[in-house]
């Protein structure tokens, strides 16, 4: 029988033989040219499409994601991120002049060179296990990286079918943040967030954090309910059954339109249709929250079935603002709707909590929406519509604050893996009186004009 040392040995075996790899294939420069990223970026594609119905089994006997979700939501946007870098890397990756002081033009020249930052660390989040493995790991290939993925445990079938990952269970993700790595990625929660943080800080190791938080929705009095309610129903429950960082999370609607609200927003919910399957491990804690504000549930589409993991979609109408479920995130199917007076009350609502990852806003009125993007702070604002912002490659996505640091996606994510070196060339044959001590007081007005130009 294996004892706890031989265990302990064979997990750090493991690690430092992964690490050790990674290592030395990146210092052979195999990663660095441009041909080999792009080469990348194709064979995950034709992977991708290889193994498109295997893909499509495993997520739903993880998940029970439908075929629609799989392909849409995981699938496509990987591969998205493979068009854009094969599209886009070799302008990303050329070295770009920048000005230099006039006085320094004759013989100097300076620009900006992307280097890639050696061996990447990203842990994927059981939610998404394919997308949230390979859409980081696309973006930091496209830097020239060596990277090491860590999907969650959660998804048992996902993490042997990807890519070639490093498995390890949430206890060994300790051990594994004792070793140094030159960048950190993880889609995770904030109280993992700050355990991440203060692991790398031994090292040194910058992090980008992609967290949750709580996303609001604000709806104007102006708006089309109807059209509102349909593009909220999806982005909350359709996907993944609102286990996702970018779905809704509680609602401000001005007090003269609730009751159509109301009405249209379960009329869309029964339009949609929507995946019920919750993480085994969610599903206590969720009913347990849900327990203590059951006198605010305005409707419910069913009853809950805590054997085959399945809750329906609760609607919760003015929840205690004090209560849990409207402090601690609630990534699932349950959504409250406070009501508010007027949009300087829901602004003043949005700005006293920590920032999230996402403000949805409904309006006709544009002079409010540019209100809220402006008087409020989040990853990102997305207008009359939800969840937009994260199939796009042309904006960064990530969070703020609590929601996160940093950002991916297009050449947000070439961005975060690289390092930006500043290079500065000066012709070996040409002097100028500023690399020499000038002790009268002619020169030193000549180099403060300068200094000062």
């Amino acid at each position: 029988m294996a004892t706890k040392h031989d265990l302990a040995m064979s997990l750090a075996d493991r690690f430092e033989g992964a690490l050790k790899t990674a290592r030395s294939t990146f210092q052979t420069g195999q990663t660095r040219p441009l041909e080999w990223r792009i080469a990348q970026f194709k064979a995950l594609k034709a992977m991708l499409g290889e193994h498109e119905r295997a893909f499509w089994s495993t997520l739903y006997r993880d998940l029970g994601k439908s075929h629609f979700e799989a392909s849409y939501i995981e699938l496509d946007n990987v591969r998205n991120s493979c068009d854009f870098f094969i599209k886009n890397l070799r302008k990303l990756i050329k070295p770009k002049s920048t000005d230099v002081p006039w006085y320094m033009r004759r013989s100097t020249g300076a620009k900006n060179v992307a280097e890639p930052l050696g061996i990447v660390l990203v842990f994927s989040a059981w939610n998404y296990p394919l997308l949230l493995a390979l859409d980081p790991l696309v973006a930091a290939i496209t830097a020239g990286n060596a990277v090491i993925v860590k999907p969650l445990e959660c998804a048992k079938s996902m993490s042997a079918q990807a890519v070639q990952v490093l498995e390890a269970t949430r206890q060994e993700c300790a051990v594994l943040l004792r070793y140094k790595f030159d960048k950190i990625f993880c889609t995770t929660c904030p109280c993992i967030g700050r355990i991440i943080m203060e692991a790398t800080a031994k090292h040194l190791t910058p992090v980008t954090l992609e967290l949750r938080g709580k996303s609001p929705v604000i709806i104007d009095s102006t708006t089309d309910i109807s059209t509102s309610t349909h593009r909220l129903a999806p982005t909350k429950w359709l996907l993944n059954c609102g286990q996702t960082c970018i779905a809704p999370d509680y609602i401000l609607v001005h007090l003269d339109v609730t009751s159509s609200f109301l009405e249209a927003l379960k009329e869309a919910l029964i339009y949609t249709g929507y995946a019920p399957y919750l993480q085994q491990g969610v599903f206590g804690s969720l009913q347990t929250l849900l327990d203590e504000v059951k006198d605010s549930v305005a409707f419910s589409l069913g009853e809950t079935d805590k054997e085959n993991l399945v809750m329906m979609p609760n609607i919760l109408l003015d929840p205690p603002v004090e209560s849990r479920i409207m402090q601690e995130e609630i990534a699932e199917p349950i959504l409250p709707v406070l009501q508010v007076q007027n949009m300087e009350e829901a602004l003043n609502f949005v700005r006293s909590r920590p920032q999230p990852v996402a403000v949805y806003m409904f309006t006709t009125n544009m002079e409010l929406a540019n209100e809220v993007v402006e008087k409020t702070s989040s990853g990102s604002v997305v207008i009359n519509d939800a969840g937009a912002q994260f199939s796009l490659q042309s904006i960064p996505f990530g969070g703020i604050g609590e929601s996160g640091m940093g950002s991916y996606h297009g050449r947000y994510g070439f961005d975060t893996f690289s390092h930006l070196k500043g290079v500065v060339t000066t012709k070996a044959n040409r002097d100028d009186p500023i690399h020499y001590p000038l002790y009268t007081a002619k020169n030193k007005a000549i180099l403060r004009a300068c200094l000062r130009n």
